[in-house]
């Protein structure tokens, strides 16, 4: 698992005002929160962070929290990211939560998955359907896989891959229920065509609606 370096700064100032200005000098607020004691207000640099996200090297990437003037702390300061908050429409960097993890403890990690091979069921005329994204494993830090890849060019069609179908690298274990479907295979789609009339056909005949007829036999006398 990559491993990237982060410097970051303490802030003692918090809220709107002092984030914006933050912003405006091109740091984000960030959060370093832990297992134990309280979380440490932080920033990053914008440009840094936003470089890290874009390349996807920041998924699952284990960050090396990196101070101003202090010596390396190895493996006492290394995070993840939990959660990055974007303006919508800028899609700016606004906020970013990091979480301190222990090298030598198991954790719980979102990890994605990567579909590759064409579904011989879709060359049939099928459709390739979705379900699911990323799955929830827990493994050491350092088995923590970039992404679990897996092959669906053998589906067919009305075929279904579910968790349990995921190759798991050693070490890792997965915590999403196993019988979740995660791709499926359908059936091409038949268009229903709907006939309508030709041009100067006669128009079908109308049932007669019992009673109707003799209300109006009635009401003409």
């Amino acid at each position: 698992m990559e491993r990237i370096k982060l410097a970051v700064e303490r802030r003692e100032q918090t809220g709107k005002g002092p984030n914006r200005r933050l912003r405006a000098a091109g740091r984000v607020p960030a959060v370093l929160y832990g297992a134990t004691g309280q979380p440490e207000k932080l920033s990053v640099d914008a440009h840094s962070l936003q470089q890290i996200l874009s390349h996807g090297r920041g998924e699952n990437a284990l960050f090396d929290i990196s101070y101003p003037g202090d010596a390396d702390a190895g493996d006492t300061n290394v995070a993840v990211i939990r959660e990055v908050q974007r303006d919508p429409l800028t899609r700016q960097l606004v906020h970013v939560d990091l979480y301190r993890i222990r090298m030598d403890v198991e954790n719980d990690f979102e990890v994605a998955i990567r579909a590759h091979g064409s579904p011989h069921g879709v060359r049939e005329g099928g459709i390739l359907e979705t379900h699911l994204y990323a799955v929830t494993v827990r493994c050491l830090p350092n088995n923590l896989p970039a992404a679990i890849e897996v092959d669906i060019s053998g589906m067919g069609i009305n075929s279904a891959l579910h968790v349990s179908d995921l190759p798991v690298p050693p070490g890792v274990r997965v915590i999403t229920d196993p019988e979740t479907v995660v791709f499926t295979v359908l059936p091409p789609k038949k268009e229903a065509a709907v006939a309508a009339p030709a041009e100067g056909a006669a128009e079908p005949v109308q049932p007669e609606v019992i009673g109707k007829k003799k209300e109006e036999e009635e009401a003409s006398e």
